[in-house]
């Protein structure tokens, strides 16, 4: 061996001595990934349900063609109003197309109707004749005739608060709060965004407060503004482009109407922040208009209905699973997404499940409901006769967000039921049902079963527009609809009912208040 190979030679076999021991070792074999067990014939079995239940869905829909009818033909639907009967046969009649089982209608009353007349307002002081854009709000009374009245604004956050203003409101329009702050639309609109409505601006009267002390300080306001001798209340309606917003409710039981003297409207938010302006100017400047507004009082007690259609269970028919939704609207557009889609989407459920050829095992109730836009008064009127029953109802689940697609079946704190249904509605998923963590929300007929302690479900949709411009607006029409999206609802409701009718237990009702 020359030189130079020895010393390469020793060099090589200095570095072998340094290299780790985990390099010199033999590698071991790769472990193979765990794969989860083949499905059960079971598994395989609702596996192929449901794909029959959404293939089914998307041929032949007639959610669409329900829809324009609802729209066009019978339009808006008031509680109390003769649209509302026509559309409560036609639902009852649909059923029983459909083949739903002991379809009828059960009776709940309301303690008096109400009928919108006209509402004109033009402003006289600034003389700049502009008129004002407003309607009355829901089962308030009229002026008695055309008056002219100073514009106030009222700004008090508590009742102590409401002493300055003694003596100063007779006669009065009175601004109920500051301008609502609307999102801006440069850039597009984001689902979830929406503006402060109904007086909650900056220093708005519900600031700091929970909902109970907000409604429990408007109503001591009004009553306020009702001994001083105020001649209206206006409300910023909180929606761009001059649509209009709308709530309100009959309230107490002999003279529903006198408990609520004051004529009460919403008025655009362009006019509201223009009379807001206005109003704020340094005296002696004034701002005063001209307002006249008719309404009718119908007398009570008016018997109205929810439309119920089942499907029965094949071995459990004694419990229940009910999908639901209200069938009574607003009255400045055509109740189009609240809640046409959420009735037609019942219904279309209804005739889905009928002709899937397999029935339930615990029988499916169908049910639209009246009188939720004034305090879900139908669905609270229907927990109350069927008391008995609701240890025996495994869900409530309302469809009642507008027109777009279904995203999530919030389970909230409900934690076994959110790991129960996030595994059995695997199969919706693709179509974009992917949120079992949120709170079911409120504001819906779901409300009346949680509190009677059935697990109750608000489809979490997609709102897109909805709040911002078709929620109880003028805007409500036909034109808002999406069909692929309600397909995707009846999918998602269809296969979700069936589900958790077919579950081996009740979901249980743990966390639910």
């Amino acid at each position: 061996m020359n030189r130079i190979f020895l010393l390469r030679f020793a060099a090589f076999a200095l570095l072998l001595a340094q290299t780790p021991a985990f390099l010199a070792q033999e590698p071991k074999a790769a472990q193979a990934p765990k794969l989860p067990p083949p499905p059960s014939d079971a598994d395989k079995a609702k596996l192929a349900l449901d794909q029959r239940i959404l293939d089914d869905a998307k041929k032949g829909s007639e959610v669409i063609a329900n829809l324009t009818y609802l729209s066009d033909a019978i339009g808006p639907r008031l509680t109390g109003s003769s649209n509302l009967k026509r559309a409560i046969e036609w639902g009852a009649a649909k059923m029983k197309d459909y083949g739903l089982t002991n379809v009828h209608k059960e009776p709940w009353t309301i303690p008096e109707g109400w009928q919108r007349g006209y509402a004109h307002a033009r402003l006289i002081e600034p003389e700049t004749g502009r008129s004002l854009s407003l309607a009355s709000m829901g089962w308030s009374p009229g002026t008695g005739g055309k008056i002219t009245a100073d514009v106030v604004i009222l700004k008090a956050e508590t009742v102590e608060e409401l002493d300055k203003y003694k003596g100063k409101l007779k006669g009065a329009v009175v601004l109920s709060g500051p301008p609502s702050r609307l999102p801006v639309l440069e850039g597009g609109y984001k689902p979830g965004q929406g503006g402060k409505q109904f007086g909650g601006g900056k220093g708005g009267f519900n600031k700091g407060k929970t909902f109970e002390e907000g409604m429990s300080f408007r109503k001591a306001r009004s009553e306020f503004m009702r001994k001083e001798g105020a001649a209206a209340i206006f409300q910023d309606s909180g929606k761009h482009f001059g649509l209009l917003n709308m709530t309100g409710s009959w309230s107490g039981k002999d003279r529903p109407s006198a408990s609520t003297p004051i004529a009460t409207v919403f008025v655009a938010h362009n006019d509201y922040e223009m009379l807001w302006r206005l109003a704020s100017r340094a005296e002696p400047a004034r701002t005063r208009i001209e307002l006249d507004i008719q309404n009718t009082f119908i007398p009570g007690p008016i018997i109205l209905h929810n439309v119920v259609g089942e499907l029965k269970g094949s071995e459990k028919p004694d419990e229940v699973v009910v999908v639901g939704a209200h069938l009574d609207s607003w009255d400045l557009g055509q109740g189009t997404t609240d809640n046409g889609t959420g009735s037609c989407i019942v219904l279309e459920t209804a005739r889905i499940l009928a002709r899937c050829g397999t029935p339930p095992k615990r029988t499916i109730r169908f049910i639209l409901f009246t009188g939720e836009e004034q305090g879900l008064h139908g669905s609270a009127a229907y927990v109350k006769q069927h008391k008995d029953e609701m240890a025996k109802i495994s869900a409530s689940i309302v469809h009642d967000t507008g027109t777009g697609k279904v995203v999530g079946l919030g389970s909230g704190q409900n934690a076994k039921s959110k790991e129960l249904l996030e595994n059995e509605l695997a199969s919706l998923k693709p179509l974009g049902l992917t949120d079992f963590a949120s709170r079911s929300g409120g504001g819906s007929d779901h409300v009346s079963f949680q509190k009677a302690g059935v697990p109750g479900f608000a489809l979490k949709q997609d709102v897109t527009t909805y709040f911002l411009f078709t929620h109880h607006s003028q805007a409500d029409t036909l034109d808002a609809a999406r069909e692929a999206d309600l397909i995707q609802g009846a999918q998602v409701t269809a296969v979700a009912a069936m589900r958790i009718a077919n579950l081996d237990q009740l979901l249980t009702r743990e966390g639910k208040k």
